[in-house]
């Protein structure tokens, strides 16, 4: 049976929904996958908080362009395979390189799952090497927890350059003394 356009239509808004509140996005191709893998692969994105929908590719690409999302990154490359062939999205939406990583996980034991690519904010990526590179990213927290200790570190580095600084006067000063006596000699 056909799916009907009010179907249709509540698909693409449920799709531009998760891409809306997606932090990153992996496009992957199912074909070969029984029931069962799709359903493991399923329950293990829920457990990291996020999601998994297979959905058409057009309707992918009318979500996308409502949430202004294209498929053509910075520097001109268009990303038309995302949406060939059958599709399946993994959303994540906390933590951008969880679904990636779950993905990836999963694929060592699941050789029929194949990647596309996906999305890390607004920029597409193509391949394995894309979903790496989303794998790869780091999590708000990490990059906050940097700042943290750089912030922290800063007013000690202060502290000990400043404390260093007369020392070095004396030191410099009892340099240039030692060569203007030399030199009067």
């Amino acid at each position: 049976m056909p799916i009907t356009r009010a179907r249709k239509e509540e698909q693409v808004a449920e799709l531009s929904e998760r891409f809306g509140r997606a932090q990153s996005a992996v496009f992957v191709d199912y074909t070969g996958l029984s029931v069962f893998q799709m359903r493991t692969i399923r329950r293990a994105l829920r457990a990291e908080g996020c999601d998994f929908q297979v959905a058409k590719n057009t309707l992918i690409r009318i979500a996308l362009d409502a949430t202004g999302r294209k498929l053509v990154d910075g520097a001109g490359a268009a990303h038309d395979s995302l949406t060939e062939g059958v599709t399946a999205v993994a959303f994540g939406y906390d933590n951008p390189a969880a679904a990636a990583k779950v993905l990836l996980d999963l694929k060592k034991d699941l050789d029929a799952l194949k990647f596309k690519g996906g999305f890390f904010g607004d920029n597409p990526v193509s391949g394995d090497a894309g979903v790496q590179k989303i794998a790869n990213m780091r999590t708000k927290e990490d990059a906050l927890r940097d700042v943290v200790r750089i912030l922290k570190g800063g007013p000690s580095r202060l502290r000990m350059l400043l404390g260093a600084a007369p020392q070095k006067i004396i030191t410099l000063k009892t340099l240039l003394e030692q060569e203007s006596e030399q030199d009067a000699a």
